[in-house]
């Protein structure tokens, strides 16, 4: 009678059972563990102003093990529910600062951020053990330094003959990211598909990072722009949401204009409005009985005389 047989498992069962584990693990995680991570942040902000930032999530059941949050690949912000206390904070370069008292396991509070804060935030969610299921989230923010002034305008006349070609500078300063520029005409925005119509913008580079935009509107002085004989121009300045500003100028057609004839009305013996030769007959007629009469009397007095 031969002895039962013994099995073992090989190195490929080994690998299977794992496989299957790791399959196991997944599929619970994504059920029933850490899902639905959210990052909400504005899209730019103020330099020197505070930025909050929320970072929402659903753990479904399964205690939080940290929330981390980063600038870059920069720590700067860390809970953990189950030390004491559960928040450390972490320096960032600067003037930048963590608010603690208002932050926690779902936002953070910075404050004071200047513009080199612009980049990556991002938000890294993990679930307790035995998974230790990790989520992140990142959105970018700009910081924005806005231009010290009202962007400028320069025409190189304020009028205009017909057909004349009409050139016209507009000049934003020292800005970060450098301001978008957009032209109105009589209130019309100006577009790709205006017609009679070119624009040209560009930006310069200046010291400490701050930028200007430039941009150049060319036209024919047209009758079409110069409803009532006037054209307003109007360039405004933008950063995202948060800033908007513009300066305008007004143009005048110069163009020669016909000057109008206006001869007096005669009227005719018949009530009509006399033409030219009826006007010519009237007058000579008036001329020709004045000189009759002249005639008849300078006889009279002859005979008077002898």
């Amino acid at each position: 009678m031969e002895p039962p047989r013994t099995t073992t498992a090989g190195p490929r069962s080994a690998a299977a059972f794992v496989c299957l584990l790791a399959l196991l693990f997944a599929f619970t995680s994504d059920v029933f563990g850490l899902k639905g991570v959210q990052i909400h942040t504005p899209e730019a902000i103020r330099a020197g102003e505070s930025l909050r930032l929320k970072c929402d999530y659903d753990l479904d059941g399964v205690p939080l093990y940290s929330i981390k949050w980063y600038f870059g690949d920069q720590e700067f912000y860390r809970f953990v529910p189950k030390e004491s206390p559960p928040t450390r904070v972490f320096p960032l370069s600067g003037t930048t600062t963590v608010d603690i008292s208002e932050s926690d396991d779902h936002q953070v509070l910075l404050t004071n951020l200047p513009r080199d804060m612009s980049g990556h935030y991002k938000c890294e969610v993990s679930a307790d053990g035995p998974l230790f299921h990790t989520q992140i989230k990142e959105s970018f923010i700009t910081i924005i330094e806005e231009p010290p002034s009202q962007p400028l305008m320069f025409a190189g006349k304020l009028k205009y003959s017909k057909d004349e070609p009409v050139r016209i500078n507009c000049t934003s300063y020292s800005a970060s990211p450098a301001t978008n520029l957009t032209w109105f005409i009589n209130n019309k925005k100006v577009n790709n598909s205006t017609k009679y119509v070119k624009t040209t913008s560009w930006v310069l580079n200046e010291t400490e990072g701050l930028q200007t935009s430039k941009s150049r509107l060319e036209l024919e002085a047209r009758p079409i722009f110069f409803p009532s004989g006037r054209m307003t121009v109007r360039c405004e300045s933008n950063q995202f949401q948060l800033y908007t500003k513009y300066s305008s100028i007004e143009l005048t057609d110069d163009s020669p204009r016909l000057a109008q004839m206006v001869s007096p009305t005669v009227h005719g013996t018949g009530g009509h409005h006399a033409n030219s030769a009826d006007r010519f007959v009237t007058i000579a007629g008036g001329a020709f009985s004045l000189v009759a009469l002249t005639a008849v009397t300078n006889r009279i007095a002859s005979t008077f005389s002898r």
